[in-house]
């Protein structure tokens, strides 16, 4: 048994199961009250723990020998931009580029690897949209987010796997179409992993400026590729070149986000901005990067395109004058 505490990971030697059939008869007290089964007919479960963190087990013919169980358990430690400044993720200079461009609906993508804290640096953004007049649809496969505890209008909305007989599945695509129907001026997709990536483009692109989601990815090139490759998962079946010009013309920021296994450390690493198109390739700037070293995040000296926007918005920003220090 493993646990990763502070971003490390340890062994428990003190805790252990007798034999595989103690771990498999936990497995199924823990996912019998959630309508879910797992047997040779259905080795792999996937469910969310009434406390909310992810519990997923597969046992033979899916995994070689063992039941295998994983619990991932969702901390939020930081509710805005200034908490995330506080706790050396980002300085305070990107964070009231983030907060103005937010609030002026700039069209945002947060980019990074497993455990970088994606979800948490979505809901910090999200906790930026101050107006009253906002109303805004989250969609999440696993209730994460908790704008709707700090936003004067917002409907949290939640996928559903099927049930035993196989029926009751909610997808989130089908709750991305279901948002567009509920007059939201912003959706926030907690995570794009599938066909929902077109759905989140379409609506992007009509009329819901300022629309939040988060992909995997290594890089901001790397995450805008993929956003493409998930869209043309859709049963739509859209040619790649007219996917890719969508892209480029409604994914307006880039945000990659870095963790460093060594020391446990989430941190922006760029902030990535989106210019335009070169033959089939999607083009764009780092604004904010981490100097050479990694020591800290550090602007670039471009002027975001995006300026213009926020200034039409009447937000109120002054871009930076001179190269800011790293924190």
């Amino acid at each position: 048994m493993f646990v990763i505490d502070g971003g490390r990971k340890r062994l428990v030697r003190d805790l252990y199961f007798e034999d595989d059939e103690e771990l498999r008869g936990l497995v199924k007290r823990l996912i019998g009250p959630l309508g879910r089964r797992l047997d040779e007919s259905s080795p792999m479960v996937d469910a969310r723990l009434p406390d909310g963190s992810r519990l997923n087990a597969a046992i033979p013919p899916a995994t070689t020998r063992w039941c295998a169980l994983t619990i991932r358990k969702f901390i939020l430690r930081a509710h805005s931009l200034e908490h995330l400044v506080d706790l050396g993720s980002l300085t305070e200079g990107a964070a009231r580029f983030l907060e103005a461009a937010v609030q002026a609906g700039v069209n945002i993508l947060v980019s990074g690897p497993t455990g970088s804290g994606k979800t948490t640096f979505l809901n910090a953004l999200g906790a930026a949209i101050s107006s009253l007049e906002e109303r805004v649809i989250t969609v999440e496969e696993v209730a994460e987010l908790q704008l709707d505890r700090h936003l004067p209008d917002c409907v949290a909305l939640q996928a559903r796997a099927s049930n035993v007989e196989g029926a009751g599945e909610i997808r989130i695509r089908d709750l991305v179409r279901n948002a567009l129907r509920m007059r939201p001026t912003r959706i926030v997709v907690g995570e794009v992993r599938g066909a929902e990536a077109l759905d989140m483009l379409l609506a992007m692109n009509t009329g819901h400026e300022g629309s939040l989601t988060t992909i995997h990815g290594n890089s901001p090139r790397d995450a805008l590729d993929r956003l493409v490759t998930l869209a043309m998962m859709a049963e739509e079946r859209l040619a790649g070149e007219a996917l890719t010009k969508m892209v480029a013309r409604t994914v307006e920021l880039v945000l990659q986000l870095h963790f460093e296994p060594r020391t446990g450390r989430r941190r922006l690493a760029s902030i990535f901005e989106v210019t335009g198109l070169e033959g089939n390739v999607v083009t764009g700037n780092e604004l904010w990067a981490l100097e050479q070293g990694g020591e800290g995040l550090a602007w670039t000296g471009i002027h975001p395109r995006c300026l213009a926007k926020i200034a039409a918005r009447g937000v109120a920003y002054a871009p930076p004058t001179s190269l800011e220090s790293p924190q």
